[in-house]
């Protein structure tokens, strides 16, 4: 899994905020570079789950290219420099590329997929290996609160809550695991309150 430093030089690689997402989205996950030396290039492998497809990596610099593998194992296997000999700065949480997954179909609302890095290789400008480490992230599929799965917080989800909760319709496992906001096993009225709040606070 992830492992630690630093060192004096060092690298590290970090994956962004945990997400929520639904089955058949997309999902963008920011690459951070935080780094004391000059960086000419990184390549890493993530491990992940079958849950999540690697589609893509676009490197937010154009002067830097990006390029991956979905390895037989299920691991992503990525790399990015540059052609034209450019290098990163020493700087902290750099933004220097976008993962792209696909999350499936299949995809159970209420799980957390973890990604994890296995392995980070850092060159500083003239090619020597910078010691690095990377921190993985995670992906949440679903979002408790948005019962009916379009992405936002809003009145539609209250009713749809109400109802549950007044026995007039039957929730799927899905809408009662995104109903359920206090994870009490129930759905009632703390749960219609803590989403109106959720609203609007939002």
């Amino acid at each position: 899994g992830d492992w630690g430093g630093p060192w004096d030089p060092y690298a590290h690689l970090s994956l962004g905020d945990s997400q929520s997402v639904f089955p058949g989205s997309d999902v963008v996950l920011p690459l951070y570079l935080s780094s004391n030396e000059f960086v000419g290039g990184v390549q890493f492998t993530i491990a992940t789950s079958d849950v999540l497809t690697p589609i893509a990596i676009e490197s937010t610099d154009p002067c830097f290219s990006a390029d991956f593998n979905e390895l037989d194992d299920g691991q992503l296997i990525g790399i990015i420099f540059s052609f034209e000999g450019c290098a990163y700065p020493p700087e902290e949480m750099l933004q220097i590329a976008d993962l792209i997954f696909n999350v499936s179909d299949e995809a159970s609302f209420g799980n957390e997929v973890e990604l994890f890095f296995n392995n980070t290789i850092v060159s500083d400008a003239v090619g020597n290996e910078i010691p690095s480490y990377g921190n993985g992230g995670v992906v949440l599929i679903g979002a408790q609160g948005d019962i009916n799965a379009d992405g936002e917080f809003n009145v539609l989800d209250v009713v749809m809550m109400v109802n549950f909760a007044l026995y007039t319709e039957e929730p799927s496992d899905s809408q009662f695991w995104a109903s359920d906001l206090n994870n009490d096993g129930a759905i009632n009225v703390l749960d219609v309150v803590q989403l109106v709040n959720l609203i609007l606070t939002d």
